[in-house]
C-alpha cells in the first residue's frame, strides 16, 4: 500500500517519471552501503531480536512522515530521507528474516517454505497494491501511511511470538567487522554457483525493474488513474502466487540451476511484452506471466543460496543477495526512471528487457556449472552443520 501511495504521491507533485525513479537511487545507495556491514552482525546477533527492533524503528518512521503529509509539511525530499533511512532498517531486516528461516526449517522442507513464504510475501501484491490505490483515492495518501504504520506494529509482536532462534557463528567474535566483511566476499568468490546467482540477479535487478513505472503506464498511457496503478502491481502478484504454489507442491526442484536460467529467460521476454502491450487489459496477463517467471527464479535462487552457503556466512551471503535483489532493485528504478524521461517508459523498459536476456545467456555460458546444478547432489551437503529446530 505505502509503494503505491509514495509512487503516487511523487508524480502527482511532480509529473517526472525521472523524479520517481531518483527515489529509487536515494533508497539503494544507503541500502548497499549498510548492508556490507549488517551482514557481519547478522552472522553475530541473535536474528530474531534484530528482526523485532526494524519493525520498531520502521513504525517511527512511517508514522512521521504520514504526520508530515497531513499537516501538508511534505516536500519530495522528506519522502526520499525516509525512503533512505527505511532502506538501512531493511539492510539488516531482510538477511536477518533469510538467515533465520534456515533454523525453523529442516532442510528437506526448505525449498517449499521457500515458496510458501513467497506465497505471503510477495503474493501480497494482489492485495496491498489493490488497497493502496483505493486507499490513496478514499482516505488519501497520509491515511494510508497511517495504516501501513498500524500494520509493522501487528507484525511486531508476531515476531515476538517466535520461539526458535539462531546461535551466532563460533568466530563471531574473533574477527573485526571489515574483516569479516572481506571473509564473505571472498566466500562468495570462491563459490563459483553462489557468486554466478548473485551476479545474474544483479543484472534482473538493474535492468529488469519495472514496477515504479507502472505509474506512468496507469496515468499516461492507460489513464486508468490510481485504482488502476493498484491492479497492475496486482497482476503481478497473481503470477506470483500461481508459482509459489506450484514451487511448494513439487517440493524440491531437482534441476534447479536450469530452472532459475529458464526461468530469468522467461522474466525477460514477458518483460519486453510488457513493454510495448496496447491496451491495459492485455498488460494484466502480462504481468502475471512476469510475476510467474520471477518468483520461480527468486524462489528456488534463494533456496540454493540457503542450501550452498556455510552456516558461519550466512548472515553475510544472504545481505549480499539483499544487495542483488532489493539494493540493485532500487538502482534499477533510478536507470529505468531515468531512461523514460530520455526516450519514454516503453523504450526503457523494452532495452531492459534485451539487456536482461544477454545477461541470462552470458551466465549460461560462462558458468556451465550452474546449468547442471541439481539440489539434491548439492555439494555443499556433507560440510552443513544438522539444522536447529
Amino acid at each position: 500500500m505505502q509503494q503505491v501511495a509514495q509512487s503516487w504521491l511523487i508524480y502527482d507533485m511532480t509529473r517526472s517519471p525521472f523524479l520517481v525513479g531518483l527515489g529509487g537511487l536515494t533508497s539503494s545507495l544507503p541500502f548497499i552501503v549498510a548492508s556490507l556491514y549488517a551482514g557481519t552482525v547478522i552472522d553475530r546477533v541473535d536474528r530474531k531480536q534484530v528482526l523485532v527492533w526494524t519493525q520498531i524503528v520502521s513504525i517511527v518512521i512511517t508514522l512521521a512522515l504520514a504526520a508530515d503529509i497531513a499537516l501538508g509539511h511534505v516536500e519530495v525530499w522528506h519522502i526520499y530521507l525516509a525512503s533512505m533511512l527505511s532502506s538501512v532498517v531493511g539492510a539488516f531486516q531482510i538477511p536477518a528474516q533469510q538467515g533465520l528461516l534456515p533454523y525453523l526449517i529442516p532442510r528437506a522442507d526448505l525449498m517449499t517454505a521457500v515458496s510458501l513464504n513467497s506465497i505471503l510475501r510477495r503474493g501480497s501484491q494482489i492485495i496491498g497494491p489493490s488497497l493502496g490505490g483505493i486507499s490513496v483515492a478514499l482516505v488519501g495518501v497520509a491515511n494510508t501511511y497511517l495504516i501501513n504504520g498500524l500494520t509493522f506494529v501487528a507484525l511486531t509482536f508476531c515476531l515476538m511470538a517466535i520461539s526458535v532462534t539462531n546461535p551466532p557463528a563460533e568466530r563471531a567474535g574473533k574477527t573485526s567487522p571489515l574483516q569479516s566483511i572481506m571473509e564473505g566476499l571472498r566466500y562468495v568468490k570462491q563459490e563459483q554457483i553462489i557468486g554466478a546467482l548473485l551476479l545474474l540477479e544483479a543484472c534482473l535487478s538493474i535492468f529488469g525493474s519495472y514496477n515504479a513505472m507502472l505509474v506512468v503506464f496507469a496515468r499516461d498511457i492507460f489513464e486508468t488513474g490510481p485504482a488502476g496503478l493498484g491492479i497492475l502491481q496486482s497482476a503481478s502478484g497473481v503470477g506470483t502466487i500461481a508459482g509459489s504454489l506450484c514451487l511448494a507442491a513439487m517440493g524440491n526442484v531437482t534441476h534447479a540451476g536450469r530452472v532459475v536460467l529458464i526461468g530469468a529467460i522467461g522474466y525477460s521476454v514477458a518483460l519486453a511484452c510488457l513493454a510495448f502491450c496496447p491496451w491495459f487489459g492485455l498488460a494484466l496477463p502480462v504481468l502475471a506471466l512476469v510475476g510467474l517467471a520471477e518468483i520461480t527464479v527468486g524462489a528456488i535462487r534463494t533456496t540454493i543460496l540457503q542450501m550452498q552457503s556455510r552456516r558461519d556466512v550466512l548472515g553475510r551471503v544472504m545481505s549480499l543477495h539483499a544487495i542483488s535483489t532489493r539494493g540493485l532493485g532500487t538502482l534499477g528504478t533510478f536507470e529505468a526512471g531515468t531512461l523514460a524521461q530520455i526516450m519514454g517508459v516503453r523504450s526503457a523498459l523494452g532495452i531492459g528487457a534485451a539487456l536482461c536476456f544477454v545477461s541470462v545467456i552470458l551466465t549460461a555460458l560462462r558458468v556451465p556449472a550452474l546449468t547442471r546444478y541439481a539440489i539434491d547432489g548439492a555439494p555443499s551437503e556433507p560440510r552443513r552443520a544438522p539444522v536447529e529446530v
